[in-house]
């Protein structure tokens, strides 16, 4: 009898420890280990600049804007690093937003990790990511350029 009662008084210190152990060891979005795993993925293209993407909850997207110049190629590459089954995908938009290219193709649902793109027209680009099924998640864009 005094043995349970001595479980009953620390089982609530125990569940305490436990959750609190949970969350401090739980996994966070460190954007320069990510950029470490995926710049090698530039190729030959030169970089840019990098683009956090953290998702808190399904739904969420991110959206940057870059200037691109006329004549240039341009590569992002994409990488989240996220339980299975959920991807980034991404959709490049021109300056009215209209959506010029993603790495996402609809037929056969097929999620590319780089996204090229020859630039036409001088301006504001925009850049819309988020995860597939609205799901949240942890990622990296990385933008690079050659002529």
């Amino acid at each position: 009898m005094q043995s349970t009662s001595k479980f009953l008084k620390i089982f609530p210190a125990i569940l305490i420890c436990l959750a609190a152990s949970s969350f401090t060891n739980a996994p966070t979005c460190d954007p320069e280990e990510l950029l470490k795993k995926c710049a090698s993925s530039l190729d030959n293209y030169v970089f840019i600049k990098s683009f956090n993407i953290e998702s808190a909850r399904g739904g969420d997207k991110a959206e940057y804007s870059y200037v691109l110049s006329r004549g240039i190629q341009y590569r992002i590459v994409i990488y989240d690093e996220n339980e299975e089954g959920k991807k980034m995908i991404i959709n490049l938009l021109d300056r009215n937003k209209k959506l010029i290219a993603s790495n996402y193709v609809r037929v056969g649902k097929k999620i590319y990790p780089t996204l090229n793109y020859e630039c036409a027209a001088t301006g504001v680009y925009y850049v819309e990511a988020f995860f597939e099924g609205e799901k949240k998640g942890c990622g990296i864009n990385v933008l690079g350029f050659k002529k």
